[in-house]
């Protein structure tokens, strides 16, 4: 038992003295096609991070989007819009071209009738399509003041980098020559000293409401001579806006107290009627006008119908007094009529628009930003 038990212990060693003789691989470094790999994404997140910090510190944007007018052609977009929000030009919601003023927090909106009854404002659509309309950013795929503002802007971008730009950096070259990095086709870089944001898809901002703006925005700051001439075309916009529908609210009307007085011998026959309003759905704090169109249909026996019209301003939930007026040409002979009104009022509210107030505000905005 002994000698088996040795040789049993001699193999063993046996195969340690063996086991120490075996080489052991290194572990190679990067190949150089890594680190130029590595390199190139470095380079490229160091213009990023620099873009967006410009852009994050711009004092106004400029936004171009193209979108194909009524003959087909492409036809170019521009909103301009402050760091502080106040914002107006045209934007391509839904395929249409919309014009927007958004100064000091309240939004106004200028769209075809077409726009409003894919809206479900069928019965206002003809009105609304006419004019301005004031509504909140809430009911925009995108609200320009709370989503495209210079430091809002740059928030959202750095939200949506986390997909983008995982792969080699991808460059190419804009329409005007301007070399730049393209991540995930969705965002562009200039590749270029001093770095900035030169375009992105408006889908990097709201997945589902950004696609209504279309397919890309390009996007530059605006220069100290440039932003004077916005606040320049700023002014003009807000005197353009004048009294705007306001779209979230309406109102109702009751026809009171109609007194009709006819002259004898001269024809001439009067209505005068009191005419209530009530507003539901205005916002909080609002103090709205209701405009009032009042058509009196007037008619007497033998001597047909006339109708007359008026309109007025009354404050939200208040009564007003309107009168009207027709004239009939009597016969060469003496008789007697009988004369019937059926007056008809009709409301839209109105939001009342201080502009010189709005552009006082406006003057000391640009002021902080040297326009």
């Amino acid at each position: 038992m002994r000698a088996r038990w040795t040789a049993t212990a001699l193999v063993l060693l046996g195969g340690l003295l063996a086991g120490c003789q075996v080489a052991v691989t290194g572990t190679a470094g990067l190949s150089d096609a890594d680190r130029q790999l590595a390199e190139q994404r470095a380079q490229q997140q160091t213009a990023v991070d620099a873009a967006l910090q410009t852009l994050e510190q711009a004092p106004a944007l400029q936004y171009d989007a193209t979108l194909k007018d009524g003959a087909g052609n492409p036809a170019t977009l521009t909103y301009r819009v402050a760091r502080d929000g106040n914002g107006f030009g045209a934007l391509p919601l839904e395929g249409k071209s919309v014009r927007i003023t958004e100064p000091d927090g309240q939004l106004y909106l200028a769209a075809d009738a077409d726009y409003w009854k894919s809206h479900g404002l069928e019965e206002n659509s003809t009105q609304f399509g006419g004019g301005w309309v004031h509504t909140v950013g809430s009911e925009l795929p995108v609200d320009p003041a709370a989503r495209l503002a210079p430091p809002k802007l740059a928030g959202e971008l750095r939200k949506a980098l986390g997909g983008l730009g995982s792969g080699a950096p991808r460059k190419q070259k804009l329409q005007d020559g301007t070399e730049v990095y393209d991540l995930g086709g969705a965002l562009q870089v200039t590749t270029a000293e001093p770095h900035r944001v030169a375009g992105f898809a408006p889908a990097l901002l709201d997945p589902r409401g950004g696609p209504k703006l279309g397919a890309a925005f390009r996007v530059r700051p605006l220069n100290v001579a440039e932003i004077k001439q916005f606040h320049t075309d700023f002014n003009a916009a807000v005197d353009a806006i004048g009294q705007p529908f306001d779209g979230l609210a309406q109102a109702s009307v009751t026809v009171l107290n109609d007194k009709l007085d006819c002259q004898d011998y001269v024809g001439s026959c009067k209505t005068t009627v009191d005419v209530s309003n009530s507003v539901v759905g205005n916002q909080p704090g609002s103090k709205p006008n209701v405009h009032i169109k009042l058509s009196v249909e007037i008619s007497a026996d033998s001597l047909g119908s006339q109708t007359c019209a008026t309109e007025g301003d009354a404050a939200a939930d208040a009564t007003i007094t309107m009168s009207c007026s027709v004239k009939f040409t009597l016969p060469n002979r003496t008789a007697s009529y009988q004369v019937l009104a059926k007056p008809t009022a009709v409301a839209e509210v109105r939001s009342a628009v201080d502009a010189n107030a709005v552009k006082a505000k406006l003057a000391t905005a640009f002021a902080a930003l040297g326009g």
